[in-house]
Order: structure tokens, then C-alpha cells, then sequence
């Protein structure tokens, strides 16, 4: 197997794309088939689920030649420091070889002579992990916003409770924080402001999510200008994050916090 991002901006956001798995998992299975890069997996306290969908084309060199998926199995702190020295105009190449199947080879080159070239081998380890089927869903409220902001939005409101309390309706979209400690904090968001706005008709969506997981995945702001997100009542809240070509994609499943009553 051989894969090459040469794309400048493609290869900062692979790099961004395992900086923050540390937080959810220690070790992850990336699975290399024939089309695509797919990795799914749950945080340790099995309350969310993410996926990355990368397809082949998404990546400038892409050879698979293996007759079934290639699972690599790997410690998603050592990827993302290895990932992390790689230098402003250098391309990412990840090999792996049937005759080393313990290891992945990653380098790191450049045309340039002042930027040196890095050489990796990561140990795999194995990994007993079923895959999820997630079914789709059709959302009572989606809305897109800038991925910056709604990150900004969920950091301030982390600071006045543990829980984010959302409420969607045809005109705004509310959410607040609270704790007996620090008081309350509400943000009323006019829907004329996003990007993107769909509600059905007459539907009012309230949900409450947690909200020291949904820091976490606000922590991907940077790869993606903007962050879709999608509610239904009694079901996980979906934040996507577009890569990108061809539907490329990190989505995160966050389990609603059951309500009191």
C-alpha cells in the first residue's frame, strides 16, 4: 500500500485530523480499502461515537493492491506526534508492506534542500474492533454555522455548567448552561445568521447533550470552514465536518443526557 497527499492544505488537515483523537480514544484501527480510508470508534465513556470517510481520490496517489481492507492498528498519541513534525511544504507518504506488517512507514519530503527529509516506523498493534452501523437519520432541525464560532460559542458556555440545553424552533435556535455555582448563560442565535437552516414545520427540538465531550469535538474547528450539525429527539446529536471533494468527512454521534422527569 501507498498513499501520497502532495496538496499542501489536504496534508495540514490529515496532520489536524488525528491531533485530538488522543481525547477519545488511545489506540484506533484506520482502515485502507480498495476506495476509500475509513476509521470509526467510541470514546472511553462510550456516550460518543466518530468516523472519518476519506475517499481515494481525495488523496493524490492512492495504491491499493491488497485483495481485502488493510487494518492498521495504531496508538492515535504517536500518530498525531509523528504527523505533528511534519514541515510547511512537505508532502505525507504512508506505506505499508506485507513483509513488515508489524510496522507503517511514514515520511515526510520536500524539493526544498533547507527542509530535511523524515523517515518513521510506527509499531501496529492489534486490535479487536467491531464496526458500527450507524442508520441514517432524518433530522427534525439541521443547521450550519462557522465551525470557529460554534466552537467559541460551546467553550464560553462550558464555563457556567457541565450540560448544553438546546432548543430549535422556526425562529432562533437557544442554547444555555447553568450550575448552581456559576450561574447561568444563554446564547439566542437569529436563524438569518447561519449559513444553512432546516426545521420541521411547527417541530420544537429540545435536547441536552454533554457538554465537556462536545468541547472535544469543537476542537476540530480547524479543518473545516464550517460544521454541520443535526438533532432529532431521543437520538445522538450528529456534528459533521466536511473534508472536502467527494463527501469527505469527520462526523461525531454524541448520545442526548437523559432528562430528569
Amino acid at each position: 500500500m501507498n498513499v501520497v497527499i502532495k496538496n499542501q492544505q489536504k496534508a495540514e488537515c490529515f496532520s489536524g485530523l488525528f491531533q485530538h483523537i488522543r481525547l477519545f480514544t488511545e489506540h484506533i484501527n484506520i482502515m485502507f480499502e480498495t476506495d476509500k480510508v475509513y476509521f470509526q470508534s467510541m470514546d472511553s465513556a462510550r456516550v460518543s461515537i466518530f468516523e472519518l470517510y476519506l475517499p481515494a481520490t481525495w488523496f493524490d496517489i492512492y495504491e491499493h493492491t491488497h485483495d481485502t481492507p488493510i487494518a492498521i492498528g495504531i496508538s492515535s498519541t504517536l500518530l498525531f506526534k509523528i504527523l505533528n513534525t511534519r514541515e510547511k511544504g512537505q508532502e505525507t507518504k504512508l506505506v505499508f508492506d506485507n513483509d513488515q506488517s508489524d510496522k507503517l512507514f511514514v515520511d515526510f519530503t520536500c524539493e526544498n534542500p533547507a527542509i530535511f527529509d523524515k523517515k518513521f516506523e510506527i509499531p501496529l498493534v492489534d486490535l479487536e474492533q467491531e464496526m458500527m452501523h450507524i442508520p441514517e437519520m432524518e433530522s427534525q432541525a439541521e443547521f450550519a454555522l462557522c465551525s470557529a464560532n460554534f466552537a467559541n460559542l460551546i467553550n464560553q458556555l462550558k464555563l457556567f455548567g457541565d450540560t448544553l440545553e438546546v432548543e430549535c424552533t422556526e425562529e432562533k435556535i437557544t442554547l444555555h448552561s447553568l450550575s448552581p455555582d456559576a450561574g447561568k448563560m444563554q446564547v439566542e442565535i437569529d436563524i438569518n445568521e447561519l449559513t444553512e437552516y432546516a426545521i420541521e414545520e411547527g417541530e420544537t427540538v429540545r435536547l441536552s447533550f454533554s457538554l465537556s465531550i462536545l468541547h472535544n469535538i469543537c476542537m476540530y474547528s480547524k479543518i473545516s470552514k464550517n460544521v454541520n450539525v443535526f438533532l432529532k429527539d431521543n437520538f445522538p446529536m450528529k456534528v459533521c465536518y466536511s473534508l472536502g471533494d467527494n463527501n469527505a468527512n469527520l462526523a461525531f454521534y454524541l448520545a442526548p443526557k437523559l432528562s430528569d422527569d
